[in-house]
């Protein structure tokens, strides 16, 4: 059944291109059906996790090495899959209506629905191999849809930057969950939960954790990597709302939550998170203050909120467990919500700038509704979900295992962050709905559709209707999945008013102070930064990439200068550093002399002959010279075929050899007839010891393969499997064709790139050939094309040009 559901949005997902059809809103309602069905099926499982069972799904994947496809669903995963499938179904509906006039919503449909079953598949994945997998794709699709605007060059670069953020933490992952997975001496998630204590007894804990740290704070904007997530803003709003308040964002959390019992309860593991989480926590919610899009002030307070669960995944204790899956449910349901509120006012309004927005609530009342309930969630105002979440934030660092000058450091940045949340909601709110109306008076500005209110209004109606008698059935949800953080049973019990006690007291004053700070909001948007300008981390990466650009230039220009001669050297001496030395360290262990009984006076001819031609190659003076000497070479290999009973493989020499004289006549026959030599005697002695190095490596290698005993020899395993599993008696070819086809067919891929590029750069030197012949034409004053356009009316190229660029602008 998991398997199934996660191939569903991959099958269903070409469906998109159908988005082409009109009426093309319709096309939201259906496509939503996937995700609708999906979010049923999940629907119908919480029963049987709420009462404490889980369901497991294994499928062999590498059975030689033991990994296996594990697809896990417990309470955790039941969370974040009806958030991916719930939030998933709105957006889906939702951008049928706001993409309507675009040409490239099948496209965006398609990237979409690869997302949400790479989003499954990771927050499903039983073992850290199979989640790596999904976790990598989720970056690609999420690039796709980031980028989903190519033409414009902000948004190619936000889609680049967050491709490259993600993805390089995401390499950083893979070595730290390979670590921990040999320390755990499994990479099934069950397996290192069980080893915990074993794990973090290991040397390989604090390196392996560090880089899953790396891995995470790309993944889910905690500083100092945060700067792609706001730059990513370039993406359509529906991808702004499903990536970045239910999904991607969340997938670092999920992988902090999921690894808590197994690696959590260090000193690493609390310092580091609690720090970074509260830094991210802080800053996000200043810089939110400041901004001017409505799309960057909720970026940054989404930064904000990761780093305040980021921060919870560090301080411990099981108010954390708790406060960990009720912030991931607040989050996603007021962030969705204003997300979507953001693109109806820019598909309505035209903008998103806050300063050229205002008084919008006469025209758009039922937006304005839900915009204020949202935000007001957002904020932590009672009696909203969100409020609910601030409070067990509070309890959580109240009641954490964390020293007291800790703790109390901790207290004090939640409420300085959640006042500032209160101002930023407050001036999200005002410069959109009420105040001086300030949008272009010949834009008319209505009501969205039902279709995209149908978006937010649900999950800001649930962010106070859960608080209004539903609390005991949240609570029965969200219990399993805090169970599974915890790796032990706790007991999860929300209730929206326990009586005055210190986390009332702190949001109270947070609500406050945050009410007090509306009064100054401007001051703040025109603070100038108390950072130097060179810390500014968006300029950091931009410098570093532009670094390693111009690195990498300088480094080409050194290492191809157009020369052969020093390809071929480069080459070599890679070669020479690559797998000399771990020969001269590692292979010449178990040699045995071979035996020269039973050699026969030919073999000694023939193996003679071999020298002899490569010296004569090496110092003929003619091209036809230096070819000659180079067929002996193949003609004695061939003849050593033939000795040792591989007809098959002398007449493949001989074929080569033939072709190869043939083409190197065809070639030289254009070039003097005599070598000319350029060189000075040093670099010719240079090239002559990097040429012997390289043979004596060569034959070395070649000599230890046949007689090291080092290793079992592997001959008598493929003499014996050619034929049942090969189906050849020839075992040569069967190695070549079967048990190492891969090999062969890169190998001929490799050829065909080869071949590709050499047709390509034929065809450019035609194509340069005939800019050569037609320019002389142009500077005798040839102007006749020009002409012919100037006369022709610009009206009648109209309607050409249009149709064209709908063409270039699937």
């Amino acid at each position: 059944m998991l398997s199934s559901v996660i191939l569903l949005p991959f099958i269903g997902a070409p469906a998109g291109l159908l988005a082409r059809l009109n009426p093309r809103h319709l096309s939201g309602w259906l496509m939503s059906l996937v995700p609708l069905s999906l979010f049923v099926v999940f629907c119908t499982q919480i029963s049987l996790i709420v009462s404490g069972a889980t369901r497991t799904e294994v499928y062999p994947w590498v059975p030689q090495m033991g990994i296996e496809l594990i697809f896990h669903l417990d309470g955790l995963s039941l969370l974040y899959a009806l958030l991916v499938t719930g939030i998933g179904t709105l957006v889906v509906l939702y951008s049928g209506y706001y993409l309507a006039g675009d040409a490239g919503l099948g496209r965006f449909y398609l990237a979409l629905l690869i997302f949400m079953g790479s989003m499954l598949g990771l927050v499903l994945a039983g073992n850290v191999l199979t989640m790596f997998v999904f976790w990598e794709l989720t970056s690609i699709s999420s690039y796709l849809l980031v980028g989903y605007k190519h033409e414009s060059p902000e948004v190619r670069r936000g889609a680049q930057q967050g491709l490259l953020i993600t993805v390089g933490g995401g390499l950083a992952l893979l070595v730290g969950l390979l670590l921990l997975g040999v320390a755990a001496n499994s990479y099934n998630f069950a397996d290192m939960i069980a080893a915990g204590e074993e794990l973090r007894a290991s040397t390989l804990y604090a390196p392996g954790l560090l880089l899953v740290f790396l891995g995470c704070f790309t993944k889910s904007a905690q500083f100092p990597f945060h700067f792609w997530l706001p730059n990513a803003m370039q993406a359509p709003t529906p991808a702004s709302a499903y990536l970045h308040s239910a999904t991607m964002v969340k997938a670092g959390i999920y992988l902090f939550a999921r690894l808590y019992p197994a690696l959590g309860g260090t000193a690493l593991w609390m310092y580091t998170l609690t720090t970074i989480g509260a830094i991210t926590f802080l800053f996000g919610s200043i810089v939110a203050l400041r901004k001017y899009d409505m799309k960057a002030v909720l970026a940054y307070s989404t930064v904000s909120w990761l780093g305040a669960l980021t921060m919870l995944a560090g301080v411990g204790g099981h108010y954390a467990q708790k406060a960990i899956v009720v912030g991931i449910l607040a989050h996603a349901l007021y962030k969705g919500a204003l997300f979507l509120v953001a693109g109806i006012v820019d598909h309505e309004a035209g903008t998103r700038d806050l300063r050229k927005l205002g008084g919008l609530h006469k025209d758009m009342p039922i937006v304005t509704t839900l915009a204020v309930l949202a935000a007001l969630s957002m904020a932590g105002v009672p009696i909203l979900f969100g409020f609910l979440a601030k409070e067990v934030l509070l309890k959580a660092v109240i009641e954490s295992p964390l020293p007291d000058a800790a703790r109390y450091a901790v207290l004090t940045l939640i409420v300085i962050s959640a006042a500032l949340g209160i101002a930023y909601s407050w001036r999200l709110i005002r410069s959109v709905f009420f105040g001086e109306r300030r949008v272009d008076p010949h834009k008319h500005v209505h009501e969205a559709p039902f279709g995209m209110l149908l978006g937010p209004a649900v999950p800001a109606s649930l962010s106070l209707l859960l608080c209004l008698g539903f609390l005991p059935m949240v609570s029965d949800l969200l219990a399993p999945a805090a169970i599974a953080v915890a790796g032990e049973k706790i007991k999860v019990e929300l209730l929206l008013w326990e009586g005055i006690n210190t986390a009332l007291i702190l949001s109270a004053s947070a609500i406050l102070i945050g009410l007090v700070l509306t009064r100054f909001e401007r001051r703040f948007e025109t603070t100038p930064s108390v950072l130097p300008g060179w810390l500014n981390a968006d300029k950091i990466y931009d410098a570093s990439v532009s670094g390693m650009l111009n690195g990498a230039a300088s480094f080409t220009r050194v290492v191809q200068d157009g020369k052969m001669r020093t390809y071929i050297t480069n080459s070599l001496l890679v070669l020479l550093l690559m797998v000399g030395t771990p020969f001269l360290l590692f292979g010449l262990n178990g040699l045995t002399l071979p035996s020269f009984e039973g050699v026969r006076i030919y073999e000694v001819l023939a193996t003679l002959l071999i020298p002899i031609g490569v010296f004569g190659a090496i110092r003929a003076r003619s091209r036809l010279g230096a070819i000659i000497s180079v067929g002996i070479v193949g003609a004695m290999v061939s003849l050593f075929f033939v000795l040792f009973s591989a007809p098959d493989l002398a007449l493949t020499q001989l074929l080569i050899e033939v072709i190869s004289t043939v083409f190197l006549l065809l070639v030289f026959a254009v070039l003097p007839a005599r070598f000319t030599y350029h060189a000075g005697s040093l670099s010719r002695v240079r090239d002559g010891v990097i040429a012997g190095l390289v043979g004596l490596l060569m034959g070395g290698l070649a000599f230890v393969a046949a007689t090291s005993t080092q290793f079992e020899s592997i001959a008598p395993y493929f003499m014996a499997e050619s034929l049942p599993k090969g189906k050849g008696s020839n075992v040569v070819n069967v190695i070549l064709v079967d048990f190492r086809g891969f090999d062969t067919m890169g190998e001929i891929s490799v050829l065909f790139i080869a071949v590709l590029g050499i047709y390509g750069m034929l065809r450019l030197r035609e194509r340069r050939g005939a800019e050569q012949q037609t320019t002389p034409a142009a500077h005798n004053g040839d102007y006749r094309a020009s002409e012919s356009l100037e006369q022709t009316d610009v009206g009648d190229l109209q309607p050409q040009l249009t149709s064209r660029n709908l063409e270039s602008n699937p």
